[in-house]
């Protein structure tokens, strides 16, 4: 059994690594018909290499946001590759209330804060 553990342990660094060697840092995840998509040895080794990791994003909701920051959905980790990625000036995740949603902000650019020094 330890053995068994041992090698899912080590299959799922390699796909960390992969994922952060290109320079990922936000990795979202479609809603999957199979609960178990991601599981917490995932999550926790992505965290240690400072990856946002969010889950479950609907299907709908992959199109808009693939075109909002260019990026390209995939698959397969064999087609995850740099020029895949996409840009966001702002990520922020923000709990509505304990055990509720949570909001996802995107923002493709920084805004500008213009102060109008007339008074």
């Amino acid at each position: 059994m330890d053995r068994i553990l041992n090698e899912e342990k080590k299959y799922i660094i390699g796909l960390c690594k992969k994922i952060a060697q290109t320079g990922c840092n936000v990795l979202m995840i479609q809603k999957s018909v199979l609960r178990d998509a991601t599981n917490d040895l995932v999550i926790h080794f992505l965290t240690k290499l400072k990856i946002l990791v969010i889950n479950n994003v609907e299907r709908n909701d992959v199109e808009f946001i693939s075109k909002t920051l260019g990026v390209i959905p995939v698959a397969s980790i064999d087609q995850f590759t740099k020029d895949k990625l996409g840009t966001a000036a702002v990520v922020e995740e923000v709990a509505l209330a304990e055990g509720k949603d949570k909001v996802l902000t995107l923002l493709r650019s920084k805004p500008e804060v213009r102060i109008n020094e007339d008074g």
